[in-house]
């Protein structure tokens, strides 16, 4: 009888608990993204999903600020990866923007191609996500 009893107490326990312990970790966003720092964020998420676990370097972009809401602005510049001591470069398409979604967020679109090619990375990139 004792046992017909706590096991539901446990199995809603294992639920809520970590639900209350990851309402603390969303407060901790971004409170003010900039464009910069999501296409940044951008980079090395290009670097870690689509190079296979390459890491970013040498980045040099120029995004113009997002400071509304619905703003959508250009950014241009340069990145590499490097994987396995070989490193790729990249050059931002015109297609290469942020826009801003909302106060605390920020959409980015890392769009790309390389000048010098390395087997093993892709020889162009177009991905999207977000700064939150």
């Amino acid at each position: 009888m004792l046992r017909t009893r706590l096991l539901p107490i446990a199995l809603a326990a294992s639920v809520v608990v970590p639900t209350l312990a990851t309402t603390g970790a969303a407060q901790a966003a971004v409170k003010n993204p900039q464009a910069d720092a999501a296409m940044r964020k951008g980079i090395r998420d290009v670097a870690r999903l689509e190079g296979n676990g390459a890491k970013a370097a040498n980045i040099r972009i120029a995004c113009v600020a997002v400071p509304k809401v619905n703003d959508k602005k250009p950014c241009s510049g340069s990145f590499d990866l490097v994987k396995d001591g070989k490193t790729a470069h990249y050059v931002l398409t015109k297609k290469a923007r942020t826009f801003r979604i909302s106060a605390r967020a920020i959409e980015y679109r890392v769009s790309a191609k390389a000048t010098k090619k390395v087997q093993g990375l892709p020889a162009a990139t177009d991905l999207a996500g977000f700064l939150q």
